[in-house]
């Protein structure tokens, strides 16, 4: 149901290969489209500690993979870790891009009682470098009151992101949107053209977000890949990534550490005039539909492997433990409709370990259903306000 993952992969190919965009590219990534030697990124990290149990509730705190934007890598600690002198002989190894070294050295003992240590890593040509600050922190759990005030412009201004406010006044940076991908597509689109963006002319309280179905444009239409809907979803979404997978690149959902009972909110929905195939076909009896749903999911298998729902599986996946998504949505922009939708469980939820953040829960909007397979309507517009995630006490 969601539209981006496909688009990023084969668009951002023929874009970056066949019609070298470099230049925007480059802004998301360190020198990703030079030559190999010249790629300067870390791609996952991994604590190396004595007492792995002591730090972490769950193996996932211990992995990090590491997106092409991101220059801070946060571990985060249990709830009760107490016992800051564990994080005095710490060792964390890196996966760097091929040929790739870092200062201080891979898998070194660094100090990390005393807040983020420094780290660069320099290209296998020596001609360019890239740094990093890696800490340690308590793990915050994900918000789940949402109203959707809270945005910021991404590092270069091009789009709009979102994040959340604790209740000590702290930011989590729990929302990922496909906007990265459409600032490659159409790089001379500016904040307002991108598929997801705040509105403030109609909401229920404060401002909500758009998501709008856009036309890719002429490159998009080469590849047939000729829409991009609006999305927002709990998660992150890793652009760089997706040239090598686009699955794998959109990850969904975060720790969370209570049993939710139900999806509640306000949306609005009007699908656009036509209805498009992949090929550019109008379809003439079809109309649009959007997708709001949240997801439970267990985030670790039958080994202790750390798992995290993609695009391929997030509705599928057998860690699936609990479903809520709206069923024969209303197409009614003039009025918001009010939702409020249970929790359906398919398997039994261990307490223990859910307490222990054994659990992911990811919730996802998006204006095209079928914009995976490029299916939709420009113009379908989908706006979300006032969601909450009704949880156990």
């Amino acid at each position: 149901p969601l539209p981006w993952f496909f688009f990023t992969c084969i668009f951002m190919k023929k874009i970056l290969f066949g019609l070298s965009l470099f230049a925007a590219f480059s802004l998301s990534s360190c020198i990703q489209n030079e030559p190999a030697n010249s790629e300067c990124d870390i791609e996952e990290a991994y604590v190396l500690a004595s007492d792995e149990k002591a730090l972490f509730f769950t193996p996932n705190d211990a992995v990090k993979d590491v997106a092409s934007s991101d220059t801070s890598i946060v571990f985060y600690l249990r709830e009760d870790f107490t016992d800051s002198t564990q994080l005095q002989t710490l060792k964390i190894n890196f996966k760097l891009t091929p040929g790739a070294s870092i200062t201080p050295e891979n898998g070194s003992v660094q100090d990390f009682t005393h807040g983020s240590v420094h780290y660069r890593v320099t290209s296998e040509d020596r001609q360019w470098h890239r740094d990093y600050h890696v800490k340690f922190a308590l793990i915050q759990p994900i918000e789940t009151d949402l109203s959707f005030e809270n945005i910021r412009m991404e590092a270069n201004g091009r789009y709009y992101e979102w994040f959340e406010k604790s209740a000590h006044g702290n930011d989590i940076s729990q929302w990922a949107t496909g906007n990265p991908g459409y600032a490659i597509s159409r790089s001379s689109a500016q904040p307002d053209e991108f598929p997801t963006i705040p509105w403030t002319q109609d909401a229920v309280s404060g401002q909500s977000v758009k998501l709008e179905t856009c036309d890719t444009g002429l490159f998009g239409a080469m590849v047939n890949m000729r829409i991009a809907a609006g999305n927002l979803f709990i998660g992150t979404f890793d652009v760089a990534n997706a040239l090598k997978d686009a699955m794998a690149a959109t990850r969904f959902g975060l720790p969370f550490n209570k049993k939710p009972l139900r999806f509640e909110g306000y949306y609005k929905f009007k699908p656009g005039e036509k209805f498009q195939n992949r090929k550019g076909t109008i379809i003439e009896d079809r109309i649009d539909e959007p997708d709001l749903y949240a997801v439970l999911y267990k985030n670790t298998d039958e080994h202790g492997q750390p798992v995290t729902l993609k695009g391929d599986d997030v509705l599928t996946h057998p860690n699936i433990v609990a479903l809520a998504r709206i069923q024969n949505p209303v197409h009614d922009f003039n009025t918001w409709t009010r939702f409020d939708i249970p929790f359906e469980y398919s398997g039994n939820v261990d307490e223990k370990l859910l307490k222990a953040y054994g659990y992911n829960l990811a919730v996802v909007f998006t204006s095209s259903i079928e914009g995976a397979s490029f299916c939709g309507a420009i113009g379908s517009t989908l706006l979300v306000d006032e969601v909450k995630v009704v949880c156990e006490e």
